[in-house]
């Protein structure tokens, strides 16, 4: 894995500390959205090769499962996990995960910004109304 640097070759450690705490505090609040922080907040320190604007979504996966895991902690030991619900749908979103892994690479990097901005969007979207 390679140092994330900006555009003139500087690493951007600050940067990088304030997004790290941004995405976990969005992802223990909202239960997700700490990646598409990430995501916003990475691209610019990466190269402009298509090589470097995939390494951030995949930066943005490794980064939020550790943070994903201390909130999933802190939910079971407040009570606000239901174990049964929880199974319906977490092996299902683990595949759909090794699939997403697999299928990056081999989609078109422009149809794929496409798609996480549509997400987004319809998340904000639903979150509003």
């Amino acid at each position: 894995m390679r140092l994330l640097t900006d555009r003139s070759g500087r690493t951007s450690s600050l940067r990088l500390i304030a997004i790290g705490i941004a995405a976990g505090i969005v992802n223990g609040l909202l239960g997700a959205g700490g990646g598409i922080l990430i995501v916003f907040g990475v691209s610019p320190l990466l190269a402009t090769d298509r090589q470097g604007q995939r390494d951030v979504f995949a930066n943005a996966l490794a980064v939020m499962m550790p943070v994903s895991i201390v909130s999933v902690i802190s939910y079971i030991l407040a009570g606000r996990l239901d174990g049964a619900q929880f199974g319906l749908y977490a092996l299902p979103a683990a595949l759909g995960g090794v699939l997403g892994a697999f299928l990056l690479d081999r989609i078109n990097l422009t149809l794929l910004k496409r798609l996480f901005a549509v997400i987004v969007i319809w998340s904000g979207l639903y979150m509003l109304f």
